[in-house]
């Protein structure tokens, strides 16, 4: 179908109905309108578990008659009433914490007393924190099933992470769950269909219970991280098929006790105790049934509300396999992964022959020296603890062993307190994140810029644990700023919108206005560039996905956001220091030099420049969203701001003698946020171009905020070639150094801080300067969304083809269909080729064609271009 002009939607209570045409739930009739995502449902309120049952048909252009129905569709509610709720929360009784034994003093020093830490206070303090963790909690429920059953669902989370078990099996494959929220005002619960899983007769529901987010009590020394003790709630309905229901529900009837993970931290670790081990814990011959007590009721819930879950899991996704088994000294082992990641290792303990007792240490770092021998530095001093686990051997290790309620940010796993070489082949992991799906791909002729875009997708795929994080192994925060430095990548590369439904309801639930990280505790207001992220973030799932719901939702709290921001303006710029972080860890002129002020901030870009540069384009985005809601009066003072803001902006900071605004940044910007003025901005890009050669060496010195405006801003006005030489570059701040002489398989935060071979302090896994990746999609592959038919209804084509590029091929799956990019230099020309999908258009744009800006329909298209990229032919695929 190469255009829909119309649909019809019908939903209905069953399946039955739906199919004798009696839809009594929602029947929309003949409706025009092209679109064939993000049309909002449009019928009767829906009830708590109710089940609807949909299908769709479409009238192409052209065509009188619509087209067959679709197959049947089906959704089931949630929850939707905390009424609905009967189940009670539950924790454990106060179990003791686990006796000093030598191994775990082993532990706490690992974690605690690292060599980094030099306040002997703190150290003691922190100490007496982890001693003071009490063991994770296993909880069990006995019940029967009597007859035949038609559907069972159980409804079930956690204030602290969590695993629900069913005759001793796993429910699903989520791990570290639920994720990280406000969670004294929303926790996320999930549904799973326990219909082919229950048994006639007994059956065990069971809870692994530990700390997560919600229990923290060591971190950063901040006693407000910790919202109480570790609690769970569990509901499953049983529909039988007589009609009957019965319901089985968390409550002061189930059975407690300690489970053999003795200490669990996010960031500190887990130490395992083999030996308290209990067989047949979550089923129905358990062994050893002493030490059971009986689960203690929360006197108030711990939340707000319960939210159904809006992104996938965290899960494993990846396996990585080692490398290489180094010996630094005697005694200790390292394995290294050869990539930088976060992720869960899996121990086959049974091999590394253990005594009873044994206690093994594993430590988990992102740098080594050439030896093997491991520096902690880069997770900082500031989060109290290193990232260190702990295994006691129960003298028979008969499964492998993994980490349940933490997680790590690693290349090299240190192992100590075994006796002889630990077999390579004990020992895996896997890339840890939310599970959403991989969107776009990206492969060029060039083996410098593939492993660019790979080491961008390795770092922010390392940073996805519930929240976009700066980094995995220090804060494990959700910073604003770090966002909107790496939607852009992320959009063209996962499916991230329900991941940013989450991250924008963080905005919404946090106590901040203009909050430097969400969610949480560890946050506090007034860095209005960070905080921008909200605005961008808004406008980014907007344009990707084309759903208008998403402004709506959003739109009281971005109001909040500007009023604020109008409050702490200087005029019409944002002058304040206290009100932003600049352009952070820009690249430095001199490896190691300081910075004149001080910690990541800029060397090149005053940070007054960049805020009131993005806050133009916030007032830019924000009178557009408020015109998209049709309140004209919003719009209207919003553009009255953008245009004064802009103004000033230009008057502030533009320089006569440089024919720009300043730094790569700056100019970048202005460009990128139609800030300079149109007979000015090629004069602004050759500035760019000339500053990447004569004062840079060919590279970039763009730190967080200029990564995703910088390639644009040079390859939009005629500049790609400078903007892909940037990635051949050689020298401190380059990939080439970064790859070569760092042996970076990650994006570092600050990586030209440290000299080569000096451990580095700063985090070796930083989303934040990814952005690049964009320009690999939008400028090499051509492809950017149209503000105007959002969600790739229409999109814009407009490749660049640098000089010393062969080929670049890109495709991204839209919720239309998938676009391909594909062009490869030949023989005087380059042959170019486009798909397009089903009801969908492209904008086609050349630079120096005549016919740029024209519309091509869905099918493949072939397009014969000359050496400069302009059109000679284009010519018809088969469709």
């Amino acid at each position: 179908m190469d255009r829909q002009i119309a649909y019809e939607i019908e939903v209905a209570s069953s399946a039955k109905k739906l199919l004798n045409d009696s839809a009594d739930l929602w029947k929309s009739g003949r409706t025009v309108d092209g679109r064939s995502v993000a049309v909002p449902y449009g019928g009767k309120i829906l009830k708590s578990a109710q089940n609807a049952f949909w299908r769709v048909r479409v009238w192409q252009e052209g065509e009188a008659r619509p087209g067959d129905w679709s197959e049947t569709g089906f959704w089931q509610m949630g929850l939707l009433n905390q009424s609905d709720w009967k189940a009670s929360w539950i924790t454990s009784p106060i179990f003791p914490p686990a006796p000093s034994t030598p191994g775990l003093e082993t532990w706490l020093k690992a974690t605690a007393a690292d060599p980094q830490f030099n306040d002997v206070e703190k150290v003691a303090d922190t100490v007496k924190r982890l001693r003071d963790v009490r063991p994770a909690t296993y909880f069990r429920k006995e019940f029967t099933v009597e007859k035949p059953i038609k559907s069972a669902r159980l409804y079930s989370t956690s204030a602290g992470y969590s695993e629900f078990y069913l005759n001793g099996e796993k429910i699903g494959d989520r791990i570290l769950n639920p994720a990280q929220t406000d969670f004294d005002k929303r926790i996320y619960y999930d549904v799973d269909d326990l219909t082919e899983l229950l048994s006639v007769g007994k059956n065990v529901l069971g809870i692994h219970l530990g700390n997560g987010f919600y229990s923290e009590r060591t971190a950063f020394g901040l006693k407000k991280l910790f919202y109480g003790e570790p609690a769970a709630i569990s509901q499953l309905e049983i529909h039988y098929m007589d009609g009957s229901h019965q319901t089985v529900v968390s409550d002061g009837r189930w059975d407690s006790r300690p489970s053999p993970v003795l200490k669990n931290g996010v960031y500190s670790g887990e130490v395992f105790d083999a030996r308290r081990q209990i067989t047949g814990w979550a089923n129905t011959d358990v062994q050893n049934e002493k030490g059971w007590r009986k689960a203690k009721l929360l006197d108030s819930a711990p939340t707000a509300e319960l939210v159904a879950a809006e992104m996938p899991p965290v899960r494993r996704v990846r396996a990585v396999k080692p490398k290489a088994l180094l010996n630094p000294k005697e005694g200790v082992w390292t394995i290294d992964f050869s990539q930088n990641f976060t992720g869960l290792p899996t121990i086959d303990v049974s091999k590394l022959k253990l005594k009873e007792g044994q206690t093994v240490i594993f430590r988990y770092a992102e740098w080594a020296d050439e030896n093997g021998l491991v520096s902690m530095k880069s997770g900082g001093a500031a989060p109290r603890t290193k990232q260190v686990d702990a295994y006691v051997s129960d003298g028979k290790d008969a499964e492998p062993w993994s980490p349940t309620f933490t997680w790590h940010g690693f290349r090299y796993m240190e192992v100590s307190g075994i006796d002889n070489p630990p077999p390579i082949d004990a020992f895996t992991a896997h890339l840890t994140r939310t599970d959403i799906k991989p969107i776009g791909e990206f492969v060029s002729s060039d083996p410098l810029l593939n492993r660019a875009h790979q080491t961008a997708l390795w770092t922010f795929e390392s940073n996805m644990v519930s929240v976009l994080s700066d980094c995995p192994i220090r804060e494990r925060n959700g910073w604003t700023g770090d966002a909107h430095a790496v939607v852009g990548m992320a959009s063209y590369n996962f499916a991230v919108t329900p991941f940013l439904d989450k991250f924008l309801g963080d905005f919404r639930t946090t106590d901040q206005i203009a909050p430097t990280i969400v969610p949480g505790r560890r946050t506090r207001s007034g860095m209005v560039d960070w905080a921008a992220a909200e605005v961008f973030l808004t406008w980014e799932h907007y344009l990707h996905s084309g759903d208008i719901s998403v402004i709506e939702i959003q739109y009281e709290s971005l109001f909040e956001y500007v009023a604020y921001v109008e409050s702490i303006a200087d005029g019409d710029l944002i002058t304040n220091t206290s009100h932003f972080y600049g352009d952070w860890c820009d690249t430095l002129p001199e490896v190691g030099m300081a910075r004149p002020l001080g910690r990541c901030m800029s060397y090149s870009t005053a940070g007054k420049l960049t805020a009131t540069a993005l806050i133009v384009r916030v007032f830019d985005q924000m009178s557009d969203m408020a015109d998209l809601l049709n309140k004209p009066e919003d719009a209207r003072q919003f553009r009255s701001r953008h245009d004064a803001m802009r103004a000033a902006f230009h008057t502030a900071f533009y320089k006569n003698d440089t024919l720009g605004y300043g730094s790569q940044t700056a100019n970048a910007m202005a460009l990128q946020f139609g800030i300079a003025p149109p007979e000015k901005s090629k004069d602004v890009s050759l500035a760019i171009a000339n500053d990447v050669t004569d004062n840079w060496g060919g590279r970039s010195s763009v730190g967080a905020l200029g990564q995703s405006w910088l390639y644009p801003a040079l390859s939009d006005y005629g500049h790609a070639d400078k903007a892909f030489g940037i990635f051949q570059a050689q020298g401190p701040g380059s990939f080439t150094y970064l790859f070569d002489e760092l042996s970076g398989t990650s994006i570092w935060e600050d990586p030209t801080k440290f000299p080569v071979g000096v451990a580095p302090g700063k985090s070796l896994s930083h989303p934040f300067h990814s952005g690049y990746d964009a320009w690999f999609y939008s400028g090499l592959g051509g492809i950017t969304p149209n503000p105007e038919k959002p969600g790739y209804k229409n999109f814009y084509l407009s490749p660049v083809f640098p000089d010393e590029l062969g080929e670049a091929t890109v495709s991204l799956e839209t919720g239309y269909g998938t676009i391909h990019s594909a062009w490869k230099r030949q023989n005087d020309g380059i042959i170019w080729e486009a798909e397009v999908p089903l009801n969908t258009t492209a904008t086609v744009t050349l630079t120096g064609t005549e016919n740029s800006g024209y519309e091509i329909g869905p099918g493949q298209h072939i397009f014969h271009l000359n050496t400069d990229g302009e059109m000679i032919e284009h010519s018809r695929g088969e469709n």
